[in-house]
């Protein structure tokens, strides 16, 4: 069996709003695979930061397997990019029915407070979310910034959307 015939039938790229951002894979996982830990219940996000990661992805999704796994090996893999300040990166939906996402960035000086041990950041730097309507990130972006507190992050909103955010 392949992924790309079975786990990753579905799935988008989500470009990068601008260049010191990532690409994000977002992969609609099929209803026997969902589950209420993945965002909305049922997509998967994956954070591309190079061409050449694209490529690996492609190719791990499209490898010959006996079962399904869980397409995560660039989850622990330390980024590419780096930078001092908190980053809030609005993604359009880039296809109707797709959600839009929310990538925060977090500079070594937040992310050495949660053990290194814990799952909270993708490839050590990055939290997503996902949602359903724009209302939906521009409250938690609220909560995130009330939370922060005098920490004021850089806000990256991409210039209109893509398409409307909705249930695939």
């Amino acid at each position: 069996m392949r992924l790309i015939h079975d786990l990753a039938v579905r799935r988008i790229l989500y470009r990068r709003p601008i260049p010191t951002m990532p690409d994000i894979l977002v992969i609609d996982i099929p209803p026997r695979y969902a589950a209420p830990s993945l965002p909305l219940g049922r997509y998967y996000p994956i954070i591309i930061e190079t061409r050449f990661e694209l490529d690996e992805i492609e190719t791990f999704l499209a490898a010959e397997r006996d079962f399904p796994v869980v397409p995560d090996l660039f989850d622990r893999r330390p980024s590419a990019l780096t930078g001092g300040d908190i980053v809030f990166c609005h993604y359009a939906a880039p296809a109707p029915e797709w959600p839009l996402l929310l990538l925060c960035h977090w500079p070594a000086n937040f992310t050495v407070m949660v053990p290194p041990t814990s799952d909270s950041f993708a490839r050590g730097c990055y939290t997503t979310a996902m949602f359903e309507s724009i209302d939906a990130l521009d409250q938690t972006e609220d909560r995130l910034l009330t939370t922060l507190g005098r920490h004021h992050p850089v806000i990256v909103k991409p210039i209109g959307t893509a398409h409307p955010a909705g249930h695939a």
